[in-house]
């Protein structure tokens, strides 16, 4: 049996706010450690101190200092930076307690999963998590696929505690931080390496799911995959409904809604009734999720742009050409606040 480990969180920990910016200053040790220091900001981005401090009065001084030297804006705008940049390599990275992966780490940690981690990962998932609602490595494939293509980037505190199971924390229960860091790099692993997936072209796509042996013969199951990609677009589902209201999309997500939701058409029941059915239904999953992410790339390329330029707003005249490259003054197109271009 595995049991949690415990987090000390000092009473100093607080909201800074200052300049139109806030950010959350998080001070936490485990029984055995000295103090942490993790700044939040507004966005979600976190920063974590390479050094531990003795007191944890310490750690908040050192944090006033940073903000306040840098200056509370530019402070968020590297955090974000240096996010952008490692996302979503990041947390492992933190977890290992660095804050900047080298090259080699980034290129290790975009490697797909061997057969044997998968396996790892999924005796995990199946018995060293204490929760009947954890993911089985099916599932979390197909959670994964959704939050790497949908609409918009979900940071992984949002999305890491429903992989362990209902009302979970953000880290999976572990006997020692050596496992802890080890599971962590396994999942960041699976999740990079679909996005890096994407990122080829044309996109490298392959999800996981098994195939059972029948009493006919041996047939591809994605139900699970499938259920799993639906609870990742339930993370933020209105912000899918573009998708749902175009026709292309309604047809590209239907394999998906058939095997993966509960009710999703009148005739579903009779669509997926047999293994064949259900197989067939999997095999259109590849080319639906190429054109699932292909419709959202340009709204994800427009938001990094639209944030990107938001960063330069004090830097960026209102009359100059705006930096993301569109021709127009840059109050006319990102220093705009009516719409994403």
């Amino acid at each position: 049996m595995t049991e949690d480990i415990d987090i000390i969180h000092s009473p100093l920990e607080q909201t800074y706010n200052a300049d139109g910016h806030s950010v959350r200053i998080q001070i936490y040790r485990s029984a055995d450690s000295q103090w942490i220091l993790e700044v939040v900001d507004e966005h979600g981005t976190s920063t974590v101190w390479d050094d531990q401090f003795e007191t944890d009065k310490l750690a908040l001084e050192e944090a006033f200092m940073a903000i306040e030297t840098e200056g509370i804006g530019s402070f968020i705008a590297k955090a974000h930076n240096e996010a952008k940049a490692a996302e979503p390599e990041l947390l492992k990275a933190l977890a290992q307690g660095k804050i900047q992966p080298t090259a080699q780490e980034v290129q290790d940690m975009m490697a797909p999963l061997s057969d044997e981690e998968l396996e790892e990962l999924d005796q995990f998932l199946l018995y060293g998590v204490d929760n009947d609602e954890a993911m089985t490595l099916d599932t979390l494939d197909g959670y994964l696929h959704a939050i790497a293509i949908g609409p918009q980037t979900i940071m992984p505190s949002q999305w890491l505690p429903k992989v362990w199971g209902e009302d979970s924390a953000m880290m999976p229960p572990t006997d020692s931080i050596d496992q802890l860091n080890h599971i962590m790099g396994l999942v960041m692993r699976l999740y990079n390496s679909i996005i890096h997936g994407f990122e080829n072209k044309p996109p490298l796509v392959a999800p996981y799911w098994d195939t059972y042996e029948y009493d006919i013969g041996e047939f591809e199951e994605a139900d699970g995959w499938a259920y799993g990609f639906t609870e990742g677009v339930a993370l933020n589902r209105a912000a899918w409904k573009p998708l749902f209201d175009s026709p292309q999309g309604q047809r590209w997500y239907r394999p998906i809604g058939l095997l993966g939701e509960e009710s999703f058409s009148a005739d579903q029941d009779e669509l997926t009734k047999t293994p064949e059915q259900r197989e067939q239904l999997a095999q259109q999953i590849e080319d639906s999720l190429a054109n699932i992410h292909a419709f959202w790339l340009p709204l994800r390329e427009a938001i990094h742009e639209r944030e990107t330029a938001q960063r330069l707003r004090t830097k960026v005249g209102r009359n100059e050409p705006c930096p993301c490259g569109s021709g127009k003054k840059f109050k006319k197109c990102c220093g705009s606040a009516s719409e994403l271009h």
